[in-house]
């Protein structure tokens, strides 16, 4: 719908009767513009073309159009630092970051371009993002000189502008700098403060865009390299199936998805088993929710934490009293401390499937310390046999994978303590890491009522539960998980002495 409001026309005609210091006094203002020119905005444009003494409004307009086409052509983040320093007021720079964190996420991204043809994408951690995002926001002109180092960080020098923009999902900072010790401007600066209210509904529609695609590549090789047959249907045509063959499922096998009901689409999955399904969907679901949360500890927690650590440092630097200093130092090594703790929680629970060496007493420390809410009053041992506590002995495994099998089969081991009458003092988990022969085996065992015989046979079996609230999908979560590992959870009772073992064989790295 075209702009024909009173108020609009009356406006244009008063810049159009203004003369040139009138308009020259008037402040370039950068309102959020539309994706096309009114019928009014392009008589407007071809009257000034034709009438040289309105240079000044002649010159706003064509600046509006060209952030108009910015709006209009960016559709890549990588490609906007470049895009920006093509603006005709921003000609003069040399270089421009966007800096772009995603709320939530341990690690940021960087988006540079430096003229005249060099870019680059690379992450930038958690903090140092943080650090330069709060110190932009508390700038009033976003204006910095050189007393401002950011070579380290951006290999960025002397004077430069920067702008802070918080999304709903994204906390994103834009920098432009000529790498000199040259003063912006005024009519630059005020440009690039106005700037900012044009970028952020591009960046929206941009960075979600990414995401959206991301996902759906993300669903797609997921689906892609499911091991049995899906196949997705729209008005009964076949859109999708990760099978050459794309002929229908076998009826006395298929599951039915609804996935569209207005236009008719399913999915259907064929050869399954129902069983092997719901356990893999709640450990996702679990893992997913846990990295989440997780995450966004770690971005809740990170700033506090951070200027904890940096003022009990710039204190204790000053003149203070023995006790203060030694005060000061605990207050620094236990925020310090924290922060590795929350740091090494989310990588615990990072979604990615790839291997990683891992420290072996250390990750058991960390674990135990995940169990804790739940193991109150029960003694935990870590025992080492074969060599010494925290020697460097390391794993090649799957982290969250065994996260989640050592997480879990402490917890059964606490629950089968609690379920005994009375509290006993002697209620013990001893965690023992055995080292032989190249690999290493961690065992859980417990000084509790043991597993009746009857039920040794079925204790990995989904939805096989002796406890009145449980689901029964424990064990068999963490025997299907101990598979991807390319290993298995044994079980024994610790007859004649009480108690239960759990436990799990891996290759050294």
């Amino acid at each position: 719908m075209e702009d024909q409001s009173i108020a609009r026309i009356k406006e244009i005609k008063k810049q159009l009767s203004s003369t040139q210091d009138e308009l020259g006094k008037k402040a370039l203002s950068l309102k959020p513009l539309r994706f096309s020119k009114s019928n009014i905005e392009k008589k407007m444009l071809a009257g000034l073309k034709n009438r040289p003494t309105h240079n000044i409004l002649l010159k706003k307009i064509l600046l509006k159009e060209e952030l108009r086409r910015l709006l209009v052509s960016s559709s890549e983040v990588r490609d906007l630092p470049k895009e920006i320093l093509n603006l005709s007021s921003l000609s003069t720079f040399e270089c421009c970051h966007l800096l772009v964190h995603e709320k939530g996420k341990p690690v940021g991204q960087n988006y540079f371009f430096h003229k005249p043809n060099f870019e680059e994408t690379k992450s930038i951690s958690i903090q140092s993002f943080n650090s330069l995002y709060n110190l932009v926001k508390k700038s009033k002109n976003k204006n910095f000189n050189q007393s401002i180092s950011l070579k380290d960080d951006l290999e960025v020098v002397g004077n430069f502008l920067a702008k802070d923009i918080d999304l709903k999902n994204y906390s994103v900072i834009y920098l432009v700098s000529r790498n000199s010790f040259l003063l912006p401007s005024q009519e630059e600066q005020e440009y690039f403060q106005g700037l900012s209210s044009q970028l952020q509904p591009l960046l929206m529609r941009i960075l979600d865009k990414d995401k959206m695609d991301l996902q759906a590549e993300v669903l797609k090789q997921s689906l892609l390299s499911f091991p049995e047959k899906i196949i997705i249907k729209k008005n009964s045509a076949i859109v999708f199936s990760n099978q050459s063959q794309t002929t229908s499922s076998e009826s006395s096998h298929l599951m039915m998805f609804p996935l569209d009901e207005y236009n008719d689409t399913v999915m259907e999955l064929s050869n399954f088993n129902k069983e092997s399904i719901s356990t893999e969907l709640y450990h996702s679901q679990r893992v997913s929710l846990l990295g989440e949360l997780l995450n966004t500890l770690q971005h809740e927690l990170s700033n506090p934490l951070f200027g904890l650590n940096l003022t009990s440092s710039i204190l204790s630097n000053d003149r203070v009293d023995t006790e203060t200093s030694e005060l000061l130092r605990e207050i620094s090594h236990n925020a310090h401390r924290s922060q590795t703790i929350i740091k090494n929680f989310s990588n615990l629970y990072n979604d990615q499937q790839e291997l990683k060496k891992i420290s072996i007493y250390q990750f058991i420390e960390e674990v135990i310390t995940l169990t804790k809410s739940e193991t109150k009053e029960i003694q935990k041992n870590i025992e080492c046999i074969g060599f010494v506590a925290h020697q460097e002995i390391e794993i090649q495994t799957n982290p969250t994978c065994l996260t989640q099998i050592i997480f879990n089969l402490i917890i059964n081991s606490a629950q089968a303590l609690k379920s005994l009458p009375g509290r006993r003092p002697g209620d013990t988990i001893k965690i023992k890491l055995i080292l032989l022969n190249k690999s290493l085996t961690i065992a859980i065992e417990d000084n509790g009522p043991g597993v009746k015989p009857e039920f040794i046979s079925a204790i990995f079996d989904p939805f096989f539960t002796t406890k009145e609230s449980g689901t029964g999908l424990g064990l068999s979560i963490c025997q299907n998980l101990a598979r991807q590992l390319g290993s298995k959870i044994d079980f024994q009772n610790n007859s004649p002495f009480p108690g239960a073992t759990f436990s799990i064989n891996l290759p050294l790295a």
